[in-house]
């Protein structure tokens, strides 16, 4: 009853679900892989878990059964079954003989939402919801046989929509001129070939933030505000008043990248 509006669907009809959400969705995922084995296919397995409600099994539960907070040990519990989970689906494309031909990409939306979640973000600022790196900063693998190179680490800034770009190059098909994302593959080849964007934005409602280099421009309220990334992880330190001419430009930047947006529907 949590959400009796917005039921599971099954070609377009209701579908009364018995299982674990987690297991439905690990099920489901594994049976399509089976059926669709013999062409290309593309499935976007888009988990619950770790969101509310926070209900956990309790086979998982007890492997966390030293965490006395029972609030955070269903939390630790529903993360073990995903994580579990996402290793089912990597198995069934290896029982499949999938895994050398296959692009596996998995991230999440947002940073966890802290008060009703009990997650943390930490050391970075803020949480769901939010422009601060709490909110934006996310876990962002990408593993591509014959691609990538296992252990890599990219600290160049990337965003969720360079996977459009990335997924129709690796098709065949030209990324569109006006396209938000670009495409990853050198980067994954080369983690140290340097920035795919000159900048990043965001905007939610009236809030608004900007990536450049190191620099992180954030609204959250009536003035900007200008941090640096890479001495100031966290958000600590707020530094536009030592770096006047920078904030302005990076304002109007902003703001010109704004215009070309459609008008905020939430206020």
């Amino acid at each position: 009853d949590y959400d009796a509006d917005n039921p599971l669907l099954r070609s377009s009809q209701p579908v009364d679900e018995r299982a674990n959400l987690t297991d439905a969705f690990t099920r489901e995922a594994n049976d399509f892989i089976t059926r669709h084995r013999t062409q290309p296919f593309f499935l976007y397995l888009a988990y619950n878990a770790v969101h509310s409600p926070m209900q956990a099994a309790d086979a998982y539960l007890a492997k966390f059964a030293h965490i006395p907070d029972l609030h955070r040990r269903i939390f630790a519990a529903m993360l073990a079954h995903l994580d579990d989970s996402v290793g089912s689906v990597d198995a069934q494309l290896r029982a499949s003989g999938l895994a050398e031909n296959t692009l596996i990409v998995f991230l999440t939306d947002n940073g966890g939402p802290t008060k009703e979640l009990t997650s943390s973000n930490g050391p970075l600022r803020g949480g769901k919801g939010e422009l601060f790196e709490g909110g934006i900063r996310v876990p962002y693998a990408v593993t591509w046989p014959g691609v990538t190179k296992p252990g890599s680490v990219i600290k160049t800034p990337v965003i969720s929509t360079d996977l459009t770009a990335m997924a129709l190059a690796a098709a065949g098909v030209a990324t569109p001129v006006d396209a938000d994302g670009k495409d990853l593959r050198n980067l994954l080849v080369n983690p140290d070939a340097g920035p795919l964007h000159e900048t990043l934005y965001w905007r939610v409602g009236k809030s608004g933030a900007l990536r450049s280099g190191k620099w992180k421009l954030f609204r959250g309220g009536p003035r900007w505000e200008l941090y640096d990334l890479e001495a100031d992880p966290s958000e600590k330190r707020e530094v536009s008043a030592s770096h006047q001419e920078l904030t302005k430009t990076l304002i109007a930047r902003w703001e010109a990248w704004s215009k070309t947006q459609a008008e905020p529907l939430w206020r």
